[in-house]
Order: C-alpha cells, then sequence, then structure tokens
C-alpha cells in the first residue's frame, strides 16, 4: 500500500459526516481515531470541547509536510495491524475508524483491538465504502472495468469490499452491537436525483445510492 502518493487532501478533511453520530451531550471524550490522518478531526472535536483527550493513529508519517499535522494530544505512527497499546486498555469513550477496515487485511484483528482500547459503556463509529453503489455496478457490469483509482470506492489501498450487510456482519462477529447504521443519501445536505428518487421511492434503493454506510456501535 503506497500512500506516499496520495493528493494532500486525501489527508485534510474534517469528517462531519461521520461526527453525525454524535449526540448532542457528548462532551468531554477521550477519544481515539485509527486512520488520523492529519488530526483534522481530532483538532476539531477537542477545540469544540467534545473531547478532553484525542489520540490519533496512522500508518503513514508525512515527513515532508510536517506542518500539516494538527496540534492534538498524542499522534502514533505504524500498522495498527502490527501494533498495541496495553496503556489504552478499557480507555476510550468513542474510537473512530473513518475508512479504515477496508484497507486492512485482517479487519476482525485490528476490530479486536479496538474492543480492548473501549471503555464497557463506549462507542466506535465506523465509515466504510459500499460496493454496491450504484457507480461501482455501472463500472464493472456495463463498463467491465475494475480498475483501481486514486480514491473512492476503488481506492488503491483498499484490500477488502463490502456491502452494507458485510458491514454489519464484521462488526457484530467482533463483538460489537449496532446502535446506529445510516447510508450516505440521507445524510447528504444537498439536492440531487439520486436523493428525490431515493425519497419517492421510500427507501427501496438506498443501498445502490448509498455511497458509504455509517455505523455506530458498542460493545455486545
Amino acid at each position: 500500500m503506497n500512500y506516499k502518493d496520495k493528493s494532500k487532501s486525501y489527508f485534510s478533511n474534517i469528517r462531519h459526516d461521520l461526527l453525525e453520530l454524535l449526540n448532542e451531550s457528548d462532551k468531554n471524550l477521550k477519544v481515539m481515531e485509527i486512520g488520523a490522518a492529519y488530526g483534522e478531526t481530532l483538532y476539531y472535536l477537542k477545540n469544540k470541547g467534545i473531547a478532553s483527550e484525542v489520540v490519533g493513529v496512522d500508518i503513514y508519517e508525512d515527513k515532508i509536510n510536517k506542518e500539516n499535522y494538527k496540534n492534538i494530544d498524542r499522534f502514533i505512527f505504524g500498522n495498527i495491524e502490527d501494533i498495541d497499546f496495553p496503556e489504552y486498555y478499557n480507555y476510550f469513550d468513542l474510537i473512530l475508524l473513518p475508512d479504515v477496515l477496508e484497507h486492512l487485511i485482517e479487519p476482525k484483528k485490528v476490530l479486536s483491538k479496538v474492543h480492548k482500547y473501549l471503555k464497557q459503556d463506549g462507542v466506535i463509529f465506523v465509515s466504510m465504502p459500499n460496493v454496491r453503489h450504484y457507480s461501482a455496478l455501472n463500472k464493472i457490469f456495463i463498463k467491465g472495468d475494475f480498475g483501481y483509482e486514486e480514491s473512492g470506492i476503488f481506492d488503491t489501498t483498499h484490500l477488502r469490499f463490502y456491502c452494507r450487510k458485510n458491514i454489519k456482519e464484521l462488526l457484530e462477529s467482533s463483538g460489537f452491537k449496532t446502535i446506529i447504521e445510516q447510508g450516505s443519501i440521507k445524510n447528504y445536505r444537498g439536492n440531487s436525483i439520486t436523493k428525490i428518487i431515493n425519497k419517492i421511492t421510500f427507501g427501496i434503493f438506498e443501498e445502490f445510492f448509498s455511497y458509504q454506510y455509517f455505523f455506530k456501535s458498542k460493545k455486545a
């Protein structure tokens, strides 16, 4: 997996879509983000008072553009599949996995670690691309093309592909219970043909219109 060739925009964004899963009452949380990139989301949570402590983990350290990293409590660089943090067992209120699990060789192994880092009443927020999205179906079945791209569903660094059902099965077979599952079409704030069609068909085709899925889960 080569993250060096990714554009700066790949690492620089606050994941407001994933943070939609927060409760209004969430304050002073201890938060870990796996796949933290430059720490934009964690920095946002700390500044808003939603988090009191934030720890970011990422496989890639951008040594050339160090100035892009946000000032958070701790950055850890390394492959989450190979490292462990006993000091953080039963520690975090919230662990974020924003479009991370599909990049891993053994996602269940990592979810097992996450389970240990999470407090008994803590939660995880997970986002993952949906390979059932109509754009993927068009690419594969109409165009006959499974070519990889810089980002998106066919990101060159993706090792696994999931539909909504498979994401839920992965999480629940790893010791988590689903609290919320939501397709991206539901929290898309703009206007689009797909959003209109989804609404008038009462969500029948939601899985074809949701580019990714968001899950909020707790320990089972």
